[in-house]
């Protein structure tokens, strides 16, 4: 089989798991393959008539799969208003001397929430001050009433501080060296980047390019501050002090501990996951490629 057909199966098995068809640039943009491939030989793939995978309305989609383009389409117009109501949030918390970068990520970075769905953010902080950062945008979340808190019910459009690392922690270490974590990296949708953080997030994590060669042949439209101001600059140190940064961390962890289950939690790195999503989607992506595996 050719490279290029294996590819894109493979890239629409997985974006089959979220019900999720793919447009033409779409699955350039995340075709899973171990190199970088002729985009001329994949164009003329895409266009054969084949067996194993169908078009319509400019998305693709394994054979039989025909409904998700309806999904698709539904959690699109939930997802515009939850992130034009998710910005106006960012812009408030960004106002944070610490926080470096905050970007939107999970399922709305595609476009596929729900209507009750959260918000989750992924923030890049100063170095050696996640937890008072943190803490911070805990208490402004929980001022502006949407902040997601452990018990709520109701958590439609409410804000999860999903993932926090510091500019120093940019590298995700190898046992997050994988598909799933290198999708949702690529995925993020960037809202607020200060110093160029975000460039420096994607030149930190090149092992992505293992996973999804073509991720960054079309550079994104990123916001950008290109300095911080001396006033933030100086209250920026003051938090960093390292007696702020222990009590804020104190004051979190005392809570946490009686709630840690799969959580990842360190000085520098934050990552909140009750459920582990990451080893769900990766086995049912195998078993689809097991099922696939004559074509593959």
């Amino acid at each position: 089989m050719g490279s290029s057909k294996e590819s894109i199966l493979k890239t629409l098995l997985y974006s089959d798991i979220f019900d999720y068809p793919l447009t033409k640039e779409e699955i350039w943009k995340f075709l899973i393959s171990k190199n970088k491939e002729d985009k001329q030989s994949f164009l003329k793939y895409l266009n054969l008539k084949n067996h194993l995978f169908d078009y319509k309305n400019n998305f693709y989609f394994i054979k039989g799969r025909i409904e998700i383009i309806k999904k698709r389409q539904e959690k699109e117009k939930y997802s515009l208003e939850k992130i034009k109501f998710a910005k106006k949030i960012i812009q408030k918390i960004s106002l944070i001397p610490t926080v470096y970068f905050i970007g939107i990520s999970g399922a709305l970075a595609m476009k596929n929430s729900d209507k009750d769905d959260d918000i989750d953010l992924f923030v890049v902080t100063a170095r050696n001050s996640v937890w008072t950062t943190r803490l911070m945008m805990v208490i402004m979340l929980n001022f502006l009433r949407v902040y997601r808190k452990r018990k709520d019910e109701n958590v439609s459009n409410k804000i999860c501080l999903n993932m926090l690392v510091d500019d120093s922690t940019l590298f995700f270490s190898k046992d997050r060296n994988d598909l799933y974590t290198a999708h949702e990296i690529v995925q993020i949708m960037p809202i607020v980047n200060k110093n160029k953080t975000y460039e420096k997030l994607i030149n930190s994590n090149i092992w992505i390019k293992d996973f999804l060669p073509n991720a960054f042949s079309q550079k994104p439209i990123i916001p950008f501050i290109s300095k911080i101001s001396l006033i933030n600059k100086a209250i920026n140190y003051l938090l960093r002090i390292p007696i702020i940064e222990f009590l804020a961390r104190s004051i979190q962890f005392r809570y946490m501990k009686k709630h840690i289950t799969k959580e990842t939690i360190s000085n520098n790195f934050l990552a909140f996951h009750p459920f582990d999503y990451k080893i769900h989607v990766l086995s049912n992506y195998k078993k689809k490629i097991a099922k696939y595996a004559y074509h593959i």
